[in-house]
């Protein structure tokens, strides 16, 4: 039967529970002088009871605990195997059974087993007829065994420490027997319930004196030390850290006695006879002199705390067999101890415990005063391992003893330390090469503050939803791209997702791809974790721009459920989309893919290379006013390439008037202990023995760990340093390391490092270098299949990577890093860089085939080819060929959305052009033109779109030519004119030119005849009533160029002229529909193209809720629809539509009472949306309305410059707000008379917009009453006025309850007091209208019916009910956000006087 084992709780590893607990409670309890002999009596009955199990007793009796002076109590003891205790070991889990104890179910088991009997079962454990299997138990039980002597270090450190008053007094029989193996206990977790092998020791603890040490472990970090063992399993470092549990003294000496030599040694000692299971012997070269007066070895007493011990006694021959070392190693210690008198060890020295005795030495060289201890290297263990062995052992050697042994606990305990935190670096790889230190380890070095600066922002955005910034600016090699990788496993962990990008110097014609690319890269990793039902969420949410994001990000199909299927369409294909609706519909995406429990960390590195459109893309995700973009972005640039006219100084100023948490990382080079950390683990040396070469290393590099590194390498490559496979170590010249003359610039280096390849291979790297930092395996065939780079692809396949300049993972050769790359780009000279780029771009036009190859063969042959000056060229011919190749490309880089690109290619392609082009080149020319103006109007540059317009127009020669190109340079022309506010007028202009030019006969004057108004309406609504719905339907799609264009045209004419000519607005609209109708030409005018609902709902909605939604549909689901309006108007490139949308939308939710507070924060941010989107017109409508809302909140007004054009114009769409302000704030006679210039307004459209006209009523009948009741002038007017607005707010009750019932009532009871005299019955009119416009969620509307309900009974004398209104009229302008109202109430309540006379009349 398997005795039972030991179970140790770790929180109760002090209890007295069984017999090594109560000895270690005693010895601990009592004074450290404690009998000797009492130890040596209660070590023996650990022995008898030991025996006793073995035997197979099954207990121990009561007797024999009733001698000892501890507690009596009973174990149980279970029955031993036949096979003794060989079989007791074979499995570690049976421990040292004394007894039992319960174990936390959900705690892993921990077993107490004393350290002789684990180390047999350790020996026993790592046999494995498997020689995979076999290495990996070794290398299990390594790490084991370096932990606990990791722990019995600290634990010798500890009572060093706490005795040092007496330590340096301590008999060599006394420090061997605190160092024997008997002295210590090992608890471990047991087999099966760790996490990793090798890391299952939990703590060590040591009999006499007691002292428990745990043992803590922590995973570093994943990309910082982790290799895949040879094994198959992964083998990762940990941190290490002891911690004392329980000690008897408390206090701690300052500084350690000469005794640490003697418990280093004996450590050493120790840890050898665990790794080997041998004991030491010594060398008989050392002897007692005759001098002498005792023998050592004789049978005399020894000192021990004080006391004298027979040397023939029980208690010495037990202490000697406990202890287990040949007397003959006492007489070595005593030969070798340093605490000697004088330096001639003739003159002999002091023994301890032995006044009189001498020591003498003969006269041999000091190398024959050894210790007889093997290696641990000839026993198959690392060099690292066996160095920190012997140079522990070496400590006994006194004053002779090698500088390289230990000076104290502490470095030893250090040394352990970094055996554990790098074992794949000091234990496991075996020899190490040039290849592995070319490799690195990837760890980080010196950067933990900004680790946790990093860490804890990427928290903070998770905890409070709120987007940041995080710029980490250095020099190249200092460490950005890593630093802010090690914090990736942290992101991964609050359940994020880390995505990462750089830009390349090489690709910067299309770098928006690099911001769309980690976009994409996002929707892969959210579609990995998603679930089916998550997905079906986000698609939910997603569907109406998914057809739009599949253009810019192919990957988001993954995030669709499985059973979804996109449904293609040319009509989404031939959708209009530019550069703002790229950042809205990405504004979206990411409203719906982050959020605090699914954080996003973006890094974008080498930001030096970026351009305006990447960054004003980010800066619109960051600044998204409507979502919770949960994201932390970081951005890596190089701070000394980047100039005060750098892009970048300008979008960290957008960021912050966003008020976007932004913060700078200033990366400097490592610091000296850093950069020995990291020499010592890229060579597999300890820091202490490589220090002096970390030295020189930092102050030759400045700290830059990749310089460092690479420094490192070309030393080892110019055999500065080597490999000593006699001494299994590293070995280098320190005077002939800091004599090398180097710069500080690691190109210095790589260059001369690539200088010595064949010519071949230098044409390899120089040619890939001319890609930027990666070249892709279609590419590289691409060029294999040149005659002048036949040998390209085999060279990057059997040279390049296998020597570390690249990587390659199946699709990409990429540089191991950007200087790498910058290296091999430098070994181009100047002068022949731009042939060299020539070369590689013609060489790849000759085997280019359109109809076969891929997009990125083209862009990349074509990049080239423009990195050279059009001079290059030969001939005309040669420039015409090279810019039909960029047209080609400019048209494939719109086709995908691509803009910056696109207007590259089509520059360069305008360039190229001779200067006859126009006459010579002239269709050619005219397409490329307009689509490079198409391009740069995508990308937002309206000016330089205007100015090449301008061009094509000039040199056009028909306006209806075969290509078309010149209407849609009109078409283009009036969108810019629209933009750009200030030229509505010529807009407008344009578009009736055009129109005439295609025969419309349009009226070319500001004003048309109201009869040429009415006939055409009329003619319009005939021919609307002769036509059937079916017959509606069924009207086809055009396929005259001609009347699409007129369609097209009217189009543009109905925006622009409601805008610039509201007054006559009208006609042209009819004319629209006229046309329409007459030729039978259907609104979804493109030939070839289905149009899609989504595509046509800004200008639905914006028909709809204009005209007739407002007067139907409550007021705040109107104002609802129409922001979704704006962003599919945003979405599918129509910015023209969507603004004008968003600014109806404003003006709703001031009529609705939306809160003003928020409502001008939400203004505001519009403004700055506007202001991204170059949407000078939505501006100026913003900026009308933020001066309205700050008026009725009673706010400063900030003065704009405001173009007069467009501010009249708002001011005539929108003059129902400047009535409402003007009634608010109390300016009835204002309001009066606005009314009246709104009634001599009647032919302009806005008569026809229904709820205006209501509402201008309801104001204008209010005002009227006001003024009524006070007796102005005109009264019979202001009455008949008052009845006339009733009249129109009756009939519109109608058709809303929700919008116009409050409002009837209110007006109602308004012409009731001035006009009845029934309180009754204008109470109740009061009443309702307070409680509809409750109902109907108008705040505003509610206070001012409880202000005007005020107002009127403290004119007739019911002050008491007068103030309740006043009251309740003051808390409902509260809640609208009203302070100037609400002043108006306080004071309204102070000029209320409550008296008896009217508190009876209430």
């Amino acid at each position: 039967m398997t005795p039972d084992p030991i179970v140790r709780d770790s929180v109760s590893a002090t209890r007295q529970s069984f017999l090594l607990d109560d000895l270690s409670l005693a010895l601990s309890r009592s004074s450290s002088h404690d009998d000797f002999n009492e130890l040596l009596d209660n070590m023996d009955r650990l022995d008898t009871i030991n025996c006793a199990h073995l035997n197979g007793n099954s207990t121990f009796e009561q007797d024999e605990l009733d001698e000892s002076s501890h507690e009596q109590c009973k174990f149980e003891i279970g029955e031993s195997s036949a096979s003794g205790y060989r079989n007791i070991v074979t499995d570690i889990n049976s421990g040292y059974s004394l007894g039992e104890r319960e174990s936390d179910a959900n705690t892993p088991e921990v077993i107490v087993m004393p350290l002789a009997q684990w180390n047999e079962a350790e020996a026993i454990k790592t046999s494995h007829p498997d020689p995979q299997c076999q290495r990996k138990l070794k290398q299990a039980s390594m790490l084991r065994k370096i932990t606990v002597g990791f722990g019995i270090a600290t634990l010798l450190k500890c009572v060093s420490l706490q005795h040092n008053s007496y330590t340096s007094n301590y008999a060599w029989n006394q420090l061997q027997a605190l160092c024997s193996v008997d002295n210590f206990v090992v608890e471990f977790i047991k087999d099966g319930t760790s996490s990793e092998s090798g890391w299952e020791v939990r703590g060590v603890d040591m009999i006499t004196p007691f002292v428990s040490v745990r043992i803590n472990t922590s995973s570093l970090p994943s990309n910082c030390n982790a290799v895949e063992g040879d094994f198959g399993g992964e083998i990762t470092g940990r941190n290490v850290v002891a911690e004392i549990t329980s000690h008897g003294v408390q206090s701690e000496a300052e500084a350690l006695s000469d005794s640490d030599s003697m418990l280093c040694h004996l450590l050493g000692v120790l840890l050898h006879f665990l790794f080997t299971g041998r004991r030491c012997g010594v060398n008989q070269h050392v002897r007692l002199t005759e001098e002498s007066d005792h023998d050592v070895c004789a049978n005399e007493d020894v000192k021990f705390d004080g006391r004298s011990i027979k040397k023939n006694s029980p208690d010495n021959i037990r202490a000697a067999q406990r202890i287990g070392v040949h007397n003959d190693l006492v007489k070595m210690w005593r030969d070798s101890h340093p605490l000697v008198r004088d330096a001639d060890f003739t003159q002999g020295m002091p023994i301890l415990g032995q006044e009189n005795a001498k020591i003498h030495v003969d006269n041999r060289s000091k190398s024959q005063v050894n210790l007889l201890v093997s290696p641990l290297v000839e026993f198959g263990f690392p060099p690292s391992l066996s160095e920190l062995v012997a140079n522990l052992v070496d400590c006994g050697f006194g004053l002779f003893r090698p500088d390289a042994s230990y000076r104290s606990l502490d470095v030893a305990i250090s040394d352990m330390q970094v055996l554990l935190r790098g074992p794949h670096r000091f234990l496991f790889d075996g020899p190490p090469s040039k290849e592995s230190v070319f490799t690195g380890n990837g760890r980080l070095y010196g950067r933990s503050k900004e680790i946790a600066s990093l860490t804890e922002a990427f928290w903070r955005v998770a905890s409070t939803g709120e987007s940041e910034s995080i710029f980490v600016n250095g020099f190249s090699g200092c460490g950005k791209t890593r630093l802010v990788s090690s914090i990736f496993e942290s992101v991964r962990f609050a359940g994020g997702y880390a995505v990462a990008r750089k830009f390349d110097e090489m690709q910067s014609s299309s770098p928006l791809a690099v911001v769309l690319s980690a976009f994409n890269d996002l929707c892969i990793l959210v579609a990995k974790t998603s679930s089916r039902a998550c997905r079906m969420i986000m698609y939910k949410k997603l569907s109406n721009i998914i057809p739009f994001l599949t253009r810019v990000l192919p990957n988001i199909v993954d995030l669709l459920p499985s059973h979804v299927t996109l449904q293609s369409s040319s009509s989404q294909a031939d959708t209009e989309i530019n550069f703002n609706s790229v950042c809205f519909t990405i504004q979206q995406l990411m409203r719906v893919l982050s959020s605090p429990s699914r954080p996003i960390l973006l890094f974008l590195d080498d930001l030096q290379w970026a351009d305006y459109m990447s960054l004003k893309l980010i800066q619109s995700v960051l600044s998204d006013t409507k979502g919770f973009n949960c994201m932390l972005f970081v951005g890596g640039f190089r701070d000394n390439e980047v100039d005060q006219d750098h892009v970048l100084l300008e979008f960290f100023n957008t960021l912050s008037t966003f008020n976007i948490t932004t913060s700078m990382m200033n990366l400097h080079g490592i610091s000296t202990e850093d950069m020995n950390s990291l020499i010592s683990e890229t060579l597999g040396i300890f820091p202490r023995m490589c220090k002096s070469l970390s030295d020189v290393v930092f102050r030759k590099t400045n700290g830059n760990p990749y310089f460092a590194l690479e420094f490192l390498r070309s030393l080892i490559d110019r055999d500065a340093i080597t490999y000593s496979l006699r001494k299994k170590h590293w070995e280098w010249d320190i005077n002939q390391i800091s004599a090398e003359n180097i710069t500080d610039n690691v190109l210095h280096i790589l260059k001369n490092k690539m200088r010595v390849l064949k010519d071949d291979v230098q044409t390899t790297l120089k040619v890939v270098a001319c890609f930027g930092i990666n070249i892709s395996i279609v590419i590289a065939k691409k060029l294999a299949a040149t005659p002048q780079y036949r040998n390209l692809q085999a060279t990057l396949d059997q040279v390049v990577v296998k020597e570390g300049f690249m990587d390659f993972d199946g699709t990409n050769y990429r540089f191991v890093h950007d200087k790498v790359r910058e290296a091999a780009y430098g070994l181009i000279p100047p002068g022949q860089k731009y042939q060299y780029h020539f070369t590689i771009g013609m060489a790849l036009q000759s085997n280019f085939s359109s109809s076969e190859d891929d997009t990125s063969v083209l862009f990349a042959t074509i990049d080239q080819i423009n990195r050279c000056p059009p001079t290059m060229f030969q001939d005309d011919s040669q420039r015409i060929a090279i810019a039909n190749l960029n047209y080609e490309a400019g048209i494939k880089a719109l086709k995908f959305s691509n803009f910056m690109p696109a207007r590259a290619y089509m520059k360069a392609a305008v360039s190229l052009l001779p200067e006859n082009s126009w006459t010579a080149n002239y269709d050619f020319s005219l397409k490329c033109n307009f689509h490079f103006a198409k391009a740069a109007y995508s990308c937002g540059y309206v000016d330089q779109a205007k100015e090449i317009l301008d061009e094509v127009i000039h040199h056009g020669e028909a306006l209806e030519d075969k290509s078309h190109y010149m209407l849609d340079s009109y078409s283009l022309l009036v969108s810019l004119f629209y933009l750009a506010r200030k030229d509505l007028l010529q807009a407008f202009h344009t578009c009736i030119k055009v129109l005439n030019l295609l025969g419309e006969n349009l009226p070319i004057h500001d004003n048309v005849n109201k009869a040429d108004l009415i006939a055409i309406v009329t003619k319009t609504k005939t021919l609307f009533q002769k036509k059937s719905n079916e017959e509606l339907l069924a009207i086809h799609e055009e396929t005259s160029r001609r009347n699409i264009a007129i369609m097209q045209f009217y189009d543009q004419l109905s925006i622009v002229s409601y805008l610039a000519k509201p007054n006559i607005c009208p006609y042209y609209m009819a004319r629209w529909a006229h046309f329409s109708l007459t030729q039978n030409v259907s609104c979804q005018y493109t030939p070839g193209r289905n149009n899609s609902a989504i595509e046509n709902l800004p200008g639905v909605y914006l028909l709809h809720y204009v005209y007739a939604g407002s007067l139907i549909e409550p007021i705040q689901a109107c104002a609802n629809m129409m922001w979704q309006a704006y962003e599919v108007g945003m979405q599918t490139g129509d910015p023209s539509k969507a603004a004008f949308n968003l600014s109806i939308m404003v003006s709703k939710q001031i009529k609705a009472g939306n809160n003003l507070l928020t409502l001008k924060r939400e203004i505001a941010n519009y403004l700055k949306l506007a202001c991204q989107h170059a949407q000078k017109q939505l501006q100026c409508n913003l900026l009308m309305m933020n001066k309205i809302v700050s008026r009725l909140i009673g706010d400063e007004i900030e003065e704009h410059s405001l173009d007069e054009q467009g501010t009249t114009a708002w001011e005539e769409s929108e003059f129902s707000l400047e009535i409402m302000t003007s009634f608010y704030l109390g300016h009835m006679e204002r309001v009066y008379h606005k009314s009246k210039l709104w009634d001599a307004l009647d032919d302009s459209i806005k008569k026809k917009v229904p709820f205006r006209v209501i509402y201008i009523s309801f104001l204008s009948g209010l005002a009227s009453a006001s003024l009524y009741s006070y007796g102005k002038k005109n009264s019979q007017r202001h009455l008949s006025n008052v009845s006339k607005s009733l009249n129109i707010l009756e009939k519109a009750e109608g058709f809303s309850m929700w919008n116009f019932k409050n409002k009837a009532s209110l007006l109602r009871a308004a012409l009731l007091a001035i006009t009845s005299e029934d309180d009754a019955v204008i109470q109740c009119e009061f009443n309702r209208a307070i409680l509809s416009s409750r109902s109907s969620k108008f705040i505003h509307e509610e206070g001012l019916a409880c202000e005007l309900a005020g107002m009127h009974y403290k004119k007739k004398g019911i002050k008491s009910l007068a103030l309740s209104f006043f009251r309740q009229a003051k808390f409902c302008y509260s809640s609208w956000g009203s302070l100037v109202k609400v002043q108006q109430m306080v004071r309204q309540i102070e000029l209320t006087d409550l008296n008896p006379e009217a508190t009876l009349l209430s």
